[in-house]
């Protein structure tokens, strides 16, 4: 007996620990531009602060977009009042990674800076961002929650910010208590 409640824990840790960041492209698919190794440069310039469409989970758009402070997760009074990003990509030694750089402003004023690694993957740029939040006794009596962004560009070189969230264990995930979320922002890029 003793043996049959060690398997079914350790099966169940299993399972639990091997979740792992899903994005769905469905959502971005109508309005998406492949970025390439030859073309991820495309993606530096200056984007407006607050989004101009969000969509949700269940790809419904809305055109009240938040802001990239708040998609990114930014712990920092510094951003609450600017007005625009910039972005500057630079290629790292290793094959398809890259630095992503993103300086907030008001006006021209540099207020936040932030720097984040990044690997080009399936058309997008895959911020090393994943966090991973645990409360209770992790995947027995708690859960996890993990989040990770991604970065491209729209068909009309606009920015795409998409963002997953899931929050689950191994007992959550019995008892359905657990969610998967799935969002997109989108912004006005400044200067073309």
């Amino acid at each position: 007996m003793k043996n049959l409640v060690l398997i079914m824990v350790s099966t169940i840790m299993t399972f639990s620990l091997s979740s792992c960041v899903s994005f769905r492209k469905s959502m971005i698919k109508d309005d998406w531009l492949e970025v390439k190794k030859e073309n991820v440069h495309m993606i530096d310039g200056d984007y407006d602060y607050n989004g101009y469409e969000y969509v949700r989970n269940d790809n419904v758009k809305s055109d009240t977009g938040g802001n990239v402070g708040d998609i990114l997760d930014v712990q920092s009074s510094l951003i609450n009042n600017c007005d625009r990003m910039r972005i500057k990509s630079v290629p790292l030694v290793k094959d398809k990674m890259y630095e992503i750089q993103f300086a907030f402003l008001k006006g021209n004023e540099i207020k936040y800076l932030l720097k984040y690694d990044a690997e080009l993957k399936k058309g997008m740029l895959l911020l090393k961002n994943y966090t991973s939040k645990c409360h209770g006794v992790p995947y027995l009596l708690g859960g996890c929650q993990v989040s990770q962004s991604r970065m491209g560009l729209t068909r009309d070189k606009n920015l795409l910010i998409q963002n997953y969230k899931d929050n689950s264990g191994a007992l959550l995930l019995f008892f359905w208590s657990g969610y998967t979320i799935n969002y997109a922002e989108k912004y006005k890029r400044i200067n073309r």
